[in-house]
């Protein structure tokens, strides 16, 4: 089925009745699934309802909280979508605390974040730009030549939380950890791209964005394939290193998450600043870590809006970026209680699904992502709020955000053919020891309901790849009921 045929399907308003699956099909997965060799001693949580007509089709251990890894990503997309709806977007500002006068500022800057986490992101194609057009519309709109004081950056609409409970240490490091914060620039990474040269040389360096934020050290010496790098930066600090080796003649590129995302954002509007002929005489700090408090009101200069949440949706949902899924369920929180530690944002999150139809007892939330170890899911859950999801009033954005199987996001490597192919929409998830996919199963009438699954292993002893193509296996056998 083509994308535009699936979204055909996805937008029919048809009532919940459709051709029956075929059972004995249904029956026969569940069989093969838990008999697989390659998931002996794994724990196998799995549900599959008819949503033509409520029926379940396939049920194992569905009502006992597993890791979900990325399915968590489910539950923090439909609260956010939910609690915001589709045209929420987020605004940064750049402030002035103390007065202008012939261009020159007596004070400080303070760019102030309310969560955003697509500010600078990968729909930019250079980073900087937002960021950039500030400094330039101080230039132009406040005739702005110097600042006296420094460049805070304010990431307070967040609580110092850093990492998410159950995060591991190891991965402090990664981009796929990036730290969380109030203020958010770049997704809270920096990437390095090692360019090509020739065999006992080392190679030239590019960022992105071009900051001298991160102190850099790189011994990467070109050589024989394969690429090797390993990069490592300190634990509550920006020192980064480089090793390793790269193929000669070939580009390879990293990330690597910043300690510090506030200051991380103050910094690189400084040197934008600078581009746009704006002196700064004080450094770039985090207002939280800057001596003393800000005293009288701050006056507004200039502002940034985020795209809507309707264009963000695809970015956490097909893509699995996990800061996406940690700032907005935090920002549906903060929406609706005014406050967006984890706790709020689990407790909110409860109340969110409760009116969704879908009872959240048993459900642990540790963070947004699905990164943390801590979090339990039942599959009946994730079937709950697809079906919840498939019946409400955000069906086509929701589904149009989910990745499509062989095509798009997380699943364009899976599902090469077969019935699957090109039909299935699912949320994958995986961490160490955790594979799950989650989602949806048209049926060839795209006036019928589609079938609703949920399969999720946890602590399997075979590869990966061995688990992934065990519940694939089992979803395409689900196509293969619904009648493709």
């Amino acid at each position: 089925m083509s994308r535009p045929r699936l979204l055909a399907w996805c937008a029919c308003a048809a009532a919940l009745a459709g051709a029956p699956a075929a059972q004995a099909g249904v029956d026969a997965a569940l069989r093969a699934l838990l008999a697989d060799a390659r998931l002996d001693r794994t724990r196998i949580g799995v549900h599959v309802v008819d949503l033509a007509d409520g029926t379940v089709l396939a049920r194992h251990a569905e009502d006992r909280g597993v890791m979900p890894a990325s399915n968590l990503k489910l539950v923090s997309a439909a609260v956010a979508l939910s609690t915001l709806g589709p045209e929420f977007a987020f605004t940064t500002e750049v402030a002035a605390h103390g007065s202008i006068l012939d261009g020159v500022l007596d004070g400080d800057l303070v760019l102030r974040g309310a969560g955003d986490p697509t500010l600078g992101g990968q729909h930019e194609i250079d980073p900087r730009a937002p960021l950039a057009a500030l400094a330039h519309r101080l230039r132009a709109e406040h005739g702005l030549r110097e600042v006296l004081g420094a460049v805070l950056g304010d990431g307070s609409w967040l609580p110092e939380e850093g990492m998410g409970e159950g995060w591991s240490w190891d991965d402090h490091a990664a981009d796929y950890a990036a730290p969380l914060s109030g203020l958010c620039f770049a997704e809270n990474v920096v990437r390095i791209e090692l360019l090509p040269t020739a065999a006992g040389r080392r190679p030239g360096m590019r960022l992105s964005p071009e900051t001298t934020y991160l102190d850099l050290e790189a011994a990467v010496v070109a050589g024989d394939p394969p690429t090797a790098i390993d990069v490592q930066r300190d634990l509550g600090g920006n020192r980064v290193r480089l090793g390793g080796r790269i193929a000669a003649g070939s580009a390879h590129r990293v990330a690597v998450s910043v300690d510090r995302p506030s200051a991380f954002a103050a910094h690189v509007l400084r040197e934008c600043l600078r581009d746009a002929g704006i002196l700064v005489r004080g450094p770039a700090v985090d207002l939280a870590r800057r001596p003393g408090r800000l005293t009288g009101p701050l006056r507004p200069l200039a502002a940034h809006t985020s795209p809507p949440l309707r264009a963000v949706l695809p970015t956490l949902l097909e893509q699995s970026q996990n800061l996406y899924a940690e700032q907005l369920l935090r920002a549906a929180a903060r929406a609706a209680t005014g406050k967006a530690g984890m706790a709020d944002a689990a407790r909110h999150a409860a109340e969110v699904l409760r009116g969704l139809g879908v009872d959240p007892e048993g459900l642990v939330l540790a963070d947004g992502s699905g990164l943390s170890r801590l979090n339990l899911v039942q599959p009946r859950q994730l079937t709950a709020l697809l079906a919840a999801m498939w019946r409400g009033e955000h069906r086509v954005l929701w589904l149009e955000a989910l990745p499509l199987a062989g095509r798009e996001g997380t699943l364009a490597e899976r599902f090469p053919s077969g019935p699957a192919h090109g039909r299935v929409l699912a949320k994958t998830g995986h961490i160490r020891g955790v594979v799950a996919l989650s989602g949806y199963v048209p049926r060839p009438d795209p006036s019928d309901a589609p079938l609703v699954f949920a399969v999720l292993l946890n602590d399997f002893a075979c590869t990966t790849d061995a688990a992934k193509a065990a519940v694939d296996a089992f979803v395409q056998e689900l196509a293969r009921a619904a009648g493709w």
